[in-house]
């Protein structure tokens, strides 16, 4: 076999590798999305949150965001429609000083400052439709 044809190889392997990979971390989202949701039911969509109201923000890595406003036993899950892979339970969602938080805001994810640096922008993500679950 060529050179050529070895490096395709590597290289077609190694992209089936990190497939491999991305998928196992959707599917670890998933499963642990699941689990947040055991016990809900599904509502029809809203497009927007009030912020004052929102009291933690669950972050789903590379998945969803789940939002809990105040005096409401309803969850809030958010499906980013671009950047879902900048998801990360370690990161801090920026928030402007809107009112609401509405399907197509862009929110910038910036890391917590962990180990080392400081906080700073390394992302960010465009909202989707809010989609309320109820308590069963």
């Amino acid at each position: 076999m060529g050179n050529w044809k070895k490096s395709k190889a590597v290289m077609v392997a190694l992209g089936l590798l990190a497939a491999s990979s991305a998928q196992a971390e959707d599917a670890k989202g998933e499963a642990k999305l699941a689990k947040v949701l055991e016990g809900y039911t599904i509502r029809a969509g809203i497009p927007c949150i009030e912020v004052r109201k929102i009291i933690t923000v669950q972050i789903i890595n590379g998945t969803a965001i789940v939002y809990r406003l105040r005096g409401s036993p309803t969850l809030y899950l958010n499906r980013p429609t671009v950047g879902v892979e900048s998801l990360n339970s370690n990161n801090a969602l920026s928030v402007t000083d809107a009112v609401q938080l509405c399907e197509g805001n862009n929110l910038v994810t910036q890391d917590n400052g962990g180990h080392g640096a400081g906080p700073g922008a390394n992302g960010g993500v465009r909202l989707g439709e809010f989609v309320p679950y109820v308590k069963d």
